[in-house]
C-alpha cells in the first residue's frame, strides 16, 4: 500500500509539471517515508501540534508521509518542554521537486554541496551519486537519522555535522550548492566553494516575508573573490537556517505611555494582499516582523495587524475603521506603520512587481537586492 501511495505521489509531481527532467527515477528510488522519524507532528489548532507515531497511528503516519505537504519532524530543536515551535521538517514534495529542477543538475558527473540532511540528500545521491554528494547538518540527531536512512537505501555520502553556513571546504569546489533552509543573507562561503559557472539555489527571505527561491550563477573569481548574480525564480517557504531565525515579539506588554496615535492612509489588508506585495515590503523593512491578532468574541472590531522590530519599535493597525483617528498606535524610535505604508506605495508605483522581477548580487563585501537589472539596486542586506 505504501509503495502504491508513494508512486501516486511521484506521478502527481510529474503530471503537475513540478518534476524536472531526469528526476523521476531518483524520486521513485527514494521513498519519502524512509526519512521520517517514528514520531512526527500534525497541526492542531492555531500554532499547536499533536504527536503522530508510526506505531500508534500507522494509517495517519503513512498518509502524511505520502501526501504533497510538509511534515514537521521536530519541535523546539528537540528540547523537552518548549513552546512547541516547529524547528525541523521534511519539505513539501512539490517544492522539493521544483527546487531540484532549478538546481540544473546535469547527471552523475557533478558534485553537490547540500545544506541540511534528509530526503533531499537521498534524492541527490540517487541522481548524482553518493560519492559526489556532501551534506552538512547542524543537528546531530537529524544527521544520525539521515545517515541511517541513507545507508538503508545503499548511500554513503559525506555527511558532516556542523554549521552549514560555512559550507565544507575540504571537498570544494562544487558544481552546485543547494540549501533546504532559508537565509536572509547568502553565506559567502557557498559562493567561494562553488565552481565558476556553478549554481547556488537557496530559499531566501526577510523577517517580514520568507518567500523567495533564489538562483545564483557564480562568476569567475578576481582579486576580491567570485561574484554571484541571480534572480528569484519561485515562491517557496522553508524553515530558517538556525542562526538566522528572526527574533520573537519581545515588545508585547511594554509601557506604551509614549504611544503615537493616528489614522491609517491605507487598509492593513493591502500590505498583505499578495506574496509579491509582502515580499517587496520586506525588502524595505528587512528586520520587521508582523502577525495578525484578533479577539474571537468580536473579530470584526478587534482584528489588527501588529508590526515590531528588534530596536523596540512597534505598531498596531486596526483593520476595522482604519481611517479613525486612533486606528494606528506606534511606539518606539520608529513609526513602523508609516514605513510599511511607504513601502507599499513604492511597490504600487513600480507596477506591483512579482517577486521574480527581483534579484540579488553577492560579493565578499556586500549583498544587493535589485529590481529587473543589477544596476537598479533597491536594498543592501
Amino acid at each position: 500500500m505504501e509503495d502504491s501511495e508513494y508512486g501516486q505521489l511521484v506521478a502527481h509531481l510529474g503530471e503537475s509539471g513540478a518534476l524536472g527532467a531526469g528526476w523521476r527515477g531518483a524520486f521513485l528510488r527514494t521513498p519519502r517515508s524512509s526519512f521520517l522519524p517514528e514520531c512526527i507532528w500534525a497541526e492542531e489548532g492555531p500554532g499547536g501540534y499533536r504527536k503522530v507515531t508510526r506505531g500508534g497511528n500507522a494509517e495517519e503516519w503513512h498518509a502524511k508521509a505520502n501526501a504533497d505537504d510538509v511534515v514537521v519532524t521536530q519541535l523546539d530543536d528537540g528540547a523537552e518542554g518548549g513552546p512547541g515551535t516547529a524547528t525541523s521538517s521534511v519539505s513539501m514534495p512539490t517544492l522539493v521537486a521544483r527546487m531540484l529542477g532549478h538546481l540544473d543538475v546535469r547527471g552523475s558527473g557533478q558534485s553537490v554541496l547540500e545544506i541540511g540532511s534528509g530526503w533531499t540528500t537521498g534524492l541527490l545521491c540517487a541522481r548524482v551519486g553518493a560519492p559526489r554528494t556532501v551534506s552538512v547538518e547542524i543537528d546531530p540527531q537529524v544527521a544520525e537519522r539521515a545517515r541511517g536512512a541513507l545507508a538503508a537505501l545503499g548511500h554513503s555520502p559525506v555527511l558532516v555535522v556542523g554549521d552549514g553556513t560555512r559550507g565544507f571546504l575540504e571537498r570544494a569546489p562544487y558544481d552546485r550548492v543547494s540549501s533546504t533552509a532559508a537565509v536572509r543573507r547568502v553565506p559567502y562561503a557557498w559562493v567561494e566553494q562553488c565552481k565558476p559557472g556553478g549554481v547556488v539555489v537557496t530559499p531566501w527571505g526577510t523577517s517580514f516575508c520568507n518567500a523567495g527561491l533564489l538562483k545564483l550563477r557564480v562568476g569567475e573569481g578576481g582579486d576580491a573573490g567570485p561574484e554571484a548574480v541571480g534572480r528569484f525564480v519561485d515562491s517557496v517557504s522553508f524553515m530558517w537556517i538556525r542562526n538566522e531565525r528572526p527574533p520573537a515579539d519581545a515588545g508585547a506588554g511594554r509601557d506604551q505611555a509614549e504611544a503615537r496615535y493616528g489614522p491609517s492612509a491605507i487598509s492593513p489588508e493591502s500590505v498583505l494582499e499578495s506574496v509579491h506585495c509582502a515580499f517587496s515590503i520586506g525588502l524595505h523593512l528587512p528586520t520587521v516582523r508582523y502577525r495578525v491578532v484578533w479577539n474571537d468574541s468580536d473579530p470584526q472590531a478587534t482584528r489588527r495587524l501588529v508590526l515590531w522590530d528588534v530596536d523596540g519599535s512597534r505598531a498596531v493597525a486596526f483593520f476595522h475603521e482604519w481611517k479613525a483617528d486612533d486606528a494606528v498606535k506606534q511606539t518606539g524610535p520608529r513609526d513602523l506603520w508609516t514605513e510599511a505604508t511607504a513601502a507599499r506605495a513604492w511597490w504600487q508605483r513600480h507596477g506591483m512587481p512579482e517577486l521574480t522581477r527581483f534579484g540579488v548580487t553577492v560579493t565578499r563585501s556586500a549583498q544587493q537586492v535589485w529590481l529587473d537589472q543589477p544596476d537598479q539596486v533597491i536594498a543592501t542586506v
